[in-house]
């Protein structure tokens, strides 16, 4: 069976095949190779044989990887720890390791063991699974514990965010923002040219770890007095990115002492003797700065890690220029040999011409919050979800002391309006006064949404967000969502068959919101509005309230949007700012 174009993803460090239409995606007969008839895509056993760790030679044997991770689909993962307590999980992974060691003990390199871990991913559609391994996916045991934490913060920032660990046995991590082609992806990686930076663990007292450019030559990377690094292109998009002790306070952290600046590539000096100087590339033109940004990432390919910051430079950044490296000290300046920085010259010249000015960031406000039907969860178990608000109109967890009236929808889809000893049906539209100071503007839902919602209520204080401009930025529930406001997020606003949540991990916020819902970008005269979420749809409002557009999974999911309208994501209503 021809294997289809995107059902592989392959480089010389990650390995990811992809699996469809499979019946039941904890049966491990239907994913390791192929007995019943189908399923589309690669088989992990299939994969694991076409992308040898070590091929066969005349002196070695071949050898095969065995550190795999396994991703299924989001509410496959879900269903299974509410209904069964993770034992569709649990009995996956002993199933694989048993096949594994069974069929491919004898391609185990020395001194290698076979690990499995299962992972949740809202990207991928109903009966999918994507098996990724490759020389930069390692998986710790359960004593293992991180030796360093990668960090990133956008250029010119100083917000640093974890992007993952690195652990002794882990020798190469490869970041970029392709999660099927990547150790750790990173959220707005700047870069769309399939470049990735190459992080590598040398062993010794103290431990180093080599940064560099995969491709060789694709990125400059320039190390700083505070020991990150900045990753920049051609073009003068940046990234900034560090590796520090684990553990340590990202706050506090000054010049890493276990990083060293990236090691020079084999030189290519023929490259570079016919091009007498380097041309810097023109300035993005109208026509970059209103395209889009997240064709490249195309919808399944989700980024992690890496909430965006909004902070804007004070003036354009003109770098110093570098100095020598070690291998090139002795050597006179200006016939050096090609390194991964440019000559002192090229940088000036390359970020003077290439400099985009940055305007002030634009806003995108929560202005409401979308009452969903319950009905839709009750297979889930869910009887009643309780939103609180104190006196002022802010949301509050619904337990809070200063928690003074809520709403609350039940299984039977109906809303109440309550204050402590007393509970009232609500129509929608309308508004509910609690408190004389307190009133609650309610909105009936279109009748194209009534699928999923009875309506939203408008807050009295709205959330404003700030979002930088011709930046693509996602909107959603997860850690590697850039936007993720968190106000759902009360475990104990949800009561489960009539009782109080008996977990933390479940709240309000998994209502109809995927990790990654959507992608916003703020272009010259309107917003550019993806839709990210593999199954669930998301609504495009006029101010007043009336259905505009529905981007729909598979189908509509993508289009411009007007300052002013909203848009409904999972249990968020958004007011998109005036870009002007």
């Amino acid at each position: 069976m021809p294997t289809q174009p995107d059902t592989l993803v392959a480089s010389d460090y990650v390995v990811c095949a992809t699996l469809r239409k499979i019946p039941d995606v904890f049966n491990v007969e239907l994913l390791w190779e192929r007995v019943r008839g189908g399923q589309e895509g690669l088989f992990l056993m299939e994969a694991l044989k076409r992308h040898p760790r070590a091929p066969r030679g005349r002196q070695r044997k071949e050898t095969r990887y065995s550190h795999i991770v396994v991703r299924i689909p989001e509410r496959d993962y879900v269903r299974d720890e509410r209904l069964e307590d993770g034992f569709g999980r649990r009995t996956l992974l002993r199933e694989l390791h048993r096949l594994h060691e069974q069929e491919l003990a004898r391609y185990l390199a020395e001194h290698a063991t076979i690990r499995y871990q299962l992972e949740s991913d809202p990207t991928l559609r109903a009966g999918e699974v994507q098996f990724l391994f490759g020389r930069a996916i390692y998986l710790p045991d359960g004593n293992e514990t991180p030796v360093f934490q990668i960090q990133a913060a956008p250029d010119g920032a100083g917000d640093w965010r974890e992007v993952g660990p690195i652990y002794p046995g882990q020798r190469l991590t490869l970041l970029n923002g392709d999660r099927r082609a990547s150790s750790f992806a990173v959220a707005a990686w700047p870069f769309p040219g399939g470049e990735s930076v190459l992080l590598m663990l040398q062993p010794g007292t103290p431990a180093l770890v080599d940064m560099m450019a995969e491709p060789p030559g694709g990125l400059i990377l320039v190390e700083d007095d505070a020991g990150s690094f900045t990753v920049r292109d051609r073009r003068g998009r940046g990234l900034r990115l560090r590796v520090a002790a684990a553990g340590a306070d990202s706050g506090r952290i000054g010049k890493p002492a276990l990083v060293r600046t990236p090691p020079q590539p084999r030189p290519a000096p023929s490259a570079r003797a016919d091009e007498p100087a380097l041309a810097p590339e023109p300035a993005l033109d109208a026509a970059d700065q209103t395209c889009p940004l997240i064709d490249p990432w195309g919808r399944r390919q989700p980024k992690l890690g890496l909430p965006t910051a909004f902070a804007e430079p004070a003036e354009p950044r003109v770098p110093t220029p570098l100095d020598p490296s070690p291998a090139s000290a002795g050597e006179p300046p200006p016939p050096t040999p090609a390194d991964i920085p440019p000559e002192p010259p090229a940088p000036s010249a390359l970020d003077q011409h290439t400099w985009i000015p940055q305007r002030p960031a634009v806003q995108v406000r929560v202005v409401g919050i979308a009452l969903q039907r319950l009905s839709t969860y009750a297979a889930a178990g869910i009887s009643d979800w309780r939103i609180g608000f104190d006196r002022a109109g802010g949301l509050i967890p619904s337990s809070h002391p200063n928690a003074a009236a809520w709403l609350r929808v039940d299984n039977a889809d109906r809303l109440f309006g309550e204050v402590v000893g007393l509970a009232t049906p609500l129509e929608l539209p309308g508004t509910w006064q609690p408190f004389s100071e307190l009133q609650l503007e309610l909105h009936a839902a279109p009748q194209s949404m009534t699928t999923h919602y009875l309506g939203w209520v408008r807050l009295p204080t709205p959330l404003n967000v700030p979002v930088p401009r011709e930046r693509a930025v996602s909107f959603g529930r997860g850690s590697e969502a850039d936007i993720a406001p968190r106000l759902l997020a009360d475990p104990r606003s949800l009561r489960w068959d009539g009782n109080p949540a008996k977990t933390v991990g479940v709240n309000a916020e998994y209502l109809g919101l995927s990790r990654r819902h959507l992608c916003l970008q703020a272009r010259r005269d309107d917003w550019w509005v993806q839709l990210e979420s593999q199954n669930m749809p998301a609504y495009r409002l006029a101010p007043s309230g009336e259905l505009l557009d529905v981007l729909s999974p598979g189908a509509n999911t993508a289009g411009a949007a007007k300052p002013g309208e909203l848009l409904v994501a999972g249990g968020y209503v958004l007011a998109l700012g005036a870009v002007g």
